[in-house]
């Protein structure tokens, strides 16, 4: 044994900042008497070692100066951590690292199935607990494999859970270190976690257990039973059974396989009342031993029970964590979020937008608008709370698409797999085509034309026109008909945009192909799921756009009720949702307009200036560019100009065929102006800080798609 490789009996005190407080922690259970699956610990050196080979850490630090973890967005985090995973991914671990590791794992755990665990320094601390943040690994076999889970474990150091933490923490992310434990799979009968301290009641203990391994309940996807315990009597306060009983049992070449219990079992909880006891014995000699109350996990086999890992409970930073791992879904669940999404959210919010769609505000008092807008906003409220819940975390799809993919195929180009999930069918896109076949009749028909520029046209083209609002709904981007003209006028005075479509089944077969005869079903089955997340990442903001369109259409009806009775109408135009409703109850009230809150950012007069963002779409474009700050500015772009703004939401994409070019201020491979981009072929860069109020209108700038830059020439 080295400093590199350090088994479970020869762990000392001075190891810890090398072995990391998983692996420590674990140690000293075994020394309190605890039964532990035995376990061999890979030091931070053999990470520091690998990451002085091949210059990854010069490559790592290039990528983490792009722009400050503080600004990024999870969307950028993901895409720089998705860059450096790819990294360790393609860079080979020196021939002599190789070596000592085997040789000493091999001693040990050459032919049994293993878990390969993180065990970062400082990861289970008493301040911070990285739970769910790094990644361990269940089920590997065979020294190749347990070789490249390490590396896998070691990249999930820079994973966008792990960089959104560190950075809340204030902890230092570019000299962050990992070390790896390389665990026995002990495959109990019943798993589970043993919360010393009760997180809702301190004088409560709380033990969750199902049957099986544990992946199912850390990962959310089997619902456990529960046990609150009296911590000075020792005794059950309360016994919560779950509404049906499944288990991770199974064990395959991916992992393992989510089960139904058998008939017998279902009815049985997974532990008696003398084990649930000795756990909260166990529980509160662990706890004492450490000075902290401890999240202890757990397996029993054979009736013995199993020390798993031991780390402190902490509630630092603990929302805002579990909000954002709630992003990250496993494939069971995405498929139990799927069926939900497709057969009760979409229908529902489908119909709450065509609901509003028939009220008319004509037959309402002012009171009656009044009950109606809070209404609107109360509806638009419960959307929006659903879609971050359960909407948003659909797209970890094309998240997790993505990384199996790149774990799989190892591309030279991290972001190859978006091929594979463009071309869809968002309805973004379909909405589009739409206007372009209404742009094709104007192109046809120059007297049509003219009538459509001077907003004199009629008959069955404004039927047509109708037809379109009806199909795809209002998306407060344009107002009425005409200005909707006003846009077809433009698309038909341009060159048609055609969407860019590649032949990407060589691309999907070597994919597929990648996987075992057994496995190639779930390769098709997740290849589903991301191209279903990727359609639904656009589509459900149209969907809740539409929503919140028709809230914003009761307001609009307000403001100019009350603009007519104040004969004041720039102050209706100012004034919040709040005085609105005031106003409405009470036609005696003189609402107080809102006061304009500008902020500026000075803007150096330097001739040639570059912007480092992401890159998004690749290509290279250069143009006059055409700043949006408002969506009424939407209509004031012209064919050819490079389109800058905050954000392209998908009710915006209808301008975007008019582009040669895209920058936006919110980064992101995955968001909505990069996905459209991508969709017709248009270079893109994201995630430039400031970028509507450093490039200004006019301004000559060249779009490097490929390379994530922005150049502006001034005159």
């Amino acid at each position: 044994m080295n400093d590199l490789v350090i088994t479970a009996e020869n762990i000392q005190e001075k190891d810890r900042g090398i072995i990391g407080s998983k692996a420590f922690s674990l140690h000293v259970a075994m020394m309190e008497g605890f039964k532990i699956p035995a376990y061999v610990c890979i030091s931070t050196k053999a990470y520091e070692r690998f990451l002085d080979s091949g210059s990854l850490k010069g490559r790592i630090m290039l990528e983490l100066s792009r722009k400050d973890i503080k600004d990024m967005r999870w969307e950028e985090m993901w895409d720089t951590s998705l860059r450096i995973r790819n990294m360790f991914l393609k860079t080979p671990i020196p021939e002599n690292l190789d070596q000592d590791i085997r040789e000493n794992l091999a001693k040990f755990f050459n032919e049994i199935p293993v878990v390969v665990r993180s065990s970062a320094p400082g990861e289970d601390s008493a301040k911070t607990s990285f739970a769910g943040v790094h990644e361990s690994y269940v089920n590997v076999r065979g020294m190749d494999s347990i070789i490249e889970h390490i590396r896998l474990v070691w990249a999930s150091l820079w994973s966008d859970a792990a960089l959104l933490y560190r950075n809340e923490l204030g902890l230092d992310i570019k000299h962050s270190s990992m070390a790896v434990m390389v665990q026995e799979l002990v495959a109990g009968e019943a798993s589970g976690i043993v919360f010393s301290s009760n997180p809702g009641d301190k004088r409560q203990m709380m033990i969750e257990a199902v049957h099986g391994l544990n992946k199912g309940l850390v990962d959310g996807d089997v619902e456990p039973d529960r046990w609150i315990i009296d911590r000075d009597k020792g005794t059950i306060i309360e016994h919560v059974n779950p509404s049906g009983r499944e288990k991770i049992s199974g064990l395959s070449e991916i992992g393992t396989v989510l089960q139904t219990t058998p008939d017998k079992k279902f009815n049985t909880a997974p532990l008696n009342e003398n084990e649930v006891y000795s756990l909260s014995k166990a529980a509160l000699i662990i706890e004492n031993r450490f000075g902290h109350p401890q999240d202890i996990e757990w397996t029993k086999k054979n009736g013995e029970i199993y020390i798993l890992q031991s780390r402190p409970i902490t509630t630092t930073f603990e929302k805002e964590k579990l909000w954002y791992m709630s992003l990250r879904r496993t494939m069971d669940n995405l498929k139990r979020l799927r069926k939900k999404i497709e057969d009760e959210l979409l229908p529902e919010m489908i119909r709450d937008s065509k609901a509003m769609l028939t009220i008319e505000f004509r037959d309402m008092d002012d009171p009656g608008l009044a009950r109606e807008i809070n209404r609107r906003k109360e509806l638009y409220e419960y959307w929006k709370k659903r879609y971050a819940d359960e909407l948003i975390p659909f797209a970890h799809g094309m998240r997790l698409f993505g990384q199996l993919y790149n774990d799989m195929l190892r591309p030279s180009n991290p972001y190859e797999f978006v091929d594979l999930l463009a071309g869809s069918g968002l309805l973004s896109i379909k909405r589009n085509d739409e206007l372009n076949r209404l742009a094709e009749i104007l192109r046809r028909d120059d007297s049509l034309m003219e009538k459509a520029i001077n907003n004199s046209i009629e008959g069955d083209f404004m039927k047509e026109v109708g037809l379109f609002f009806e199909t795809f709904g209002h998306s407060g981007i344009y107002k009425d008909e005409k200005e909707l003209l006003k846009l077809i006028a433009e698309l038909a005075a341009s060159p048609e945009k055609r969407k860019v479509v590649k032949d990407t089944s060589d691309l999907q077969k070597r994919f597929i192909s990648a996987f075992s005869e057994k496995d190639r079903a779930f390769a098709e089955e997740i290849l589903d799921i991301g191209r279903l997340s990727y359609r639904l990442r656009d589509d459900d903001n149209i969907y809740l756009g539409r929503i919140e369109e028709q809230y914003l259409v009761s307001l609009k009806e307000a403001k100019r009720r009350i603009a007519t009775r104040i004969q004041e109408y720039d102050i209706a135009e100012k004034i919040g949702e709040e005085e609105i409703v005031k106003a409405l109850d009470d036609n005696t009230y003189v609402p107080i307009q809102k006061e304009e809150i500008t902020t500026e950012i000075s803007v150096d007069g330097e001739r040639t200036r570059q912007l480092q963002g992401q890159p998004a779409s690749e290509g290279l474009v250069t143009g006059i560019a055409r700043v949006i700050t408002k969506n009424e500015q939407l209509f004031s772009i012209k064919y050819g100009e490079i389109l800058v703004c905050d954000a392209i939401d998908p009710n915006m994409t209808v301008v975007v065929p008019l582009a040669s070019g895209i920058v936006e201020r919110r980064g992101g491979m995955l968001i909505h102006g990069a996905i459209i981009a991508r969709e017709y072929g248009i270079p893109c860069v994201t995630g430039i800080p400031n970028a509507t109020k450093i490039i200004q209108n006019g301004d000559n700038v060249t779009v490097d798609g490929y390379l994530g830059i922005v150049t502006i020439r001034r005159n």
